[in-house]
């Protein structure tokens, strides 16, 4: 999301510097993995529909500019109890907002891609949804950011935000000082060690691992989209067989419907980055029950860290405090694909102070 402001920023003419502790693209944050989905089935609210359509707009204009494929179009299916909520949320969600969609009955979709299903269930096929490549996406941003005259600062790891006083800036770690006109703070899993009084006790950084299979039936699973469960055991989702940086078939649990070990908060500092069996075990249940022919060898795994609203939405706003400082955080697990629209629309608040945050992503919201 800084990489995304810096962007959006740069490219309005401002002179932006970014300070970013670890590499371009790394592990330590929510876009490791390679790849990152994107959907318009959007059953965390009809409200974001119209932001990653935005998004992906300007995905796939940022590719062509830059020669580079950056969104990979599959489709979206969806799949899980006719009756759940949040599949009626995402139907709703398709629905309110005109996102072509084809609703479908479990023995059609076992017709069609290589699932095992109740009969009771139903799918959904959405053609807009997809992936997107996480590292050559990073490097797209950062080549125009670089291109309009942003700076990037790599192992500079920010140890305060200077604020409240007659300047605002950044405190490095050494104690050397970077005084500017705004302050963009997108720090990820780190937002509340920066910020302690932003939304305290509220923002839960979360361990979450994505594994890679080697399917023992890798052309039964040709057909397959980018695709999204809902589970009585969880949310999963996972992509096409393919090589985006590890070969094999990519899946995960996003969320659970109990709490798990992987719902207690983490220090992003001391993240467990072993790979245990309850890691696997639910997945490789989920496999065998759902989609019997992506049995295989585990070959890979990452962890991804999650920071969480209660709501799982987003906290894009200025601090009341001091208005020159924009936090962009809590992305949830599911910000990935908004980049782009992020950017803009955190460039918008630094920039003009008559833009209002968006109320559902706004600190009073969140306070409240």
């Amino acid at each position: 999301m800084g990489l995304a402001s810096a962007w959006a920023l740069a490219r309005r003419g401002v002179e932006v510097d970014v300070f970013e502790r670890f590499e371009h693209v790394h592990e330590r944050g929510s876009h490791s993995g390679h790849t990152r989905v994107i959907r318009q089935a959007y059953h965390e609210g009809s409200n974001y529909v119209p932001i990653v359509q935005e998004a992906d707009r300007a995905w796939i204009e940022l590719g062509a500019r830059t020669g580079s494929e950056l969104l990979v179009r599959t489709g979206l299916l969806e799949f899980g109890p006719a009756d759940h909520p949040e599949f009626l949320g995402s139907i709703e969600a398709c629905a309110r907002n005109g996102v072509e969609h084809h609703l479908s009955s479990a023995d059609a979709a076992m017709q069609r891609w290589p699932l095992s299903i109740p009969s009771d269930w139903r799918a959904c096929f959405t053609p807009s949804g997809g992936y997107l490549r996480v590292a050559p996406c990073f490097d797209a941003l950062r080549d125009e950011a670089r291109a309009a005259g942003a700076r990037f600062h790599y192992g500079a790891r920010v140890r305060e935000i200077l604020r409240g006083d007659a300047d605002v800036g950044i405190v490095l770690d050494g104690g050397v000082r970077h005084e500017a006109d705004l302050v963009v703070v997108t720090a990820g899993a780190w937002l509340p060690n920066l910020l302690p009084t932003l939304l305290p006790g509220t923002l839960a950084r979360l361990r979450r691992i994505l594994l890679w299979f080697a399917p023992a039936q890798p052309a039964a699973l040709q057909s397959l989209p980018v695709w999204c469960a809902f589970d009585p055991d969880g949310f999963f989702y996972g992509f096409p067989p393919g090589d985006e940086g590890i070969a094999g078939l990519k899946i995960a649990r996003h969320t659970t419907h109990e709490a798990t070990e992987d719902d207690r908060p983490v220090d992003p500092d001391a993240v467990d980055r072993t790979l245990h069996e309850r890691d696997v075990e639910p997945v490789r249940a989920f496999v065998a029950a759902r989609m019997p022919a992506a049995r295989g060898e585990l070959v890979a795994h990452r962890v991804c860290l999650y920071t969480t609203t209660p709501s799982w939405d987003f906290v894009i706003d200025r601090l009341p405090e001091d208005t020159r400082v924009v936090v962009a955080g809590g992305f949830s697990g599911h910000g990935f694909k908004f980049a782009p629209a992020i950017g803009r629309i955190v460039a918008d608040l630094a920039l003009d102070p008559g833009i209002a945050p968006l109320p559902e992503f706004s600190l009073e919201r969140h306070r409240a």
